[in-house]
């Protein structure tokens, strides 16, 4: 996993902004990813058997509470919900917000969260296409609670007000592959290919997305 600060300015991207493609190293800090359970590089992606596989990284070191999600995720079944292709989640894997694809609502992209305290549905269409090619979703939150989707650059349903929080120094980290938690398994897989996944610590706009 190499690590690209390209697509914004430097001083707008946390350490945890990463492309998939050489190896799970932290080219410009130190947020180096660890790869578990048979999770693998397969052509530039990430591989994901939807059982056990998933990469996290080591803590972030800063507050987050503005952040945005985003992902190229590939799916082997459109019908298995509950994964999630990148995940902000505390240390002990309670606290999370992620893009999980399908846990609530069948072939829908949603915000996830523990107990659902931040997730809405966004109303947008049902995916058809992830199964053929890569698919970009972003979830931007900001700072006053609001939480807005994307799905390949356009807006996915609608914007929802949720209750702001926030991520403290040290105790938060990031997973590829895995909704949240410390044990991989159940429906918190995600079954498929991840191309890149990004983290940000501030809401982008919808022209930055």
């Amino acid at each position: 996993m190499s690590f690209d600060p390209n697509k914004i300015s430097q001083k707008h991207v946390l350490d945890a902004v990463a492309r998939i493609e050489k190896d799970f190293k932290d080219e410009i800090g130190t947020l180096h990813g660890k790869a578990l359970n048979n999770a693998r590089l397969n052509g530039g992606a990430l591989e994901l058997d939807g059982k056990s596989a998933y990469v996290a990284t080591a803590p972030l070191t800063k507050e987050l509470k503005a952040k945005t999600l985003e992902a190229w995720v590939k799916l082997d079944n459109l019908q298995r919900g509950g994964g999630a292709a990148i995940s902000l989640q505390s240390n002990d894997g309670v606290k999370f917000d992620a893009i999980v694809f399908a846990e609530s609502e069948p072939g829908r992209w949603m915000a996830g969260s523990e107990g659902y305290a931040r997730t809405k549905s966004f109303g947008g269409d049902e995916e058809k296409q992830a199964k053929e090619q890569f698919i970009h979703v972003a979830i931007v939150y900001k700072e006053d609670g609001t939480i807005t989707g994307y799905r390949n650059g356009r807006p996915y349903g609608k914007s929802y007000q949720s209750k702001p929080t926030s991520f403290s120094p040290g105790n938060h980290h990031v997973l590829f592959g895995m909704r949240h938690g410390t044990k991989a398994g159940g429906n918190l897989m995600l079954e498929g290919k991840i191309d890149r996944a990004q983290l940000y610590d501030r809401a982008l706009t919808a022209k930055e997305i």
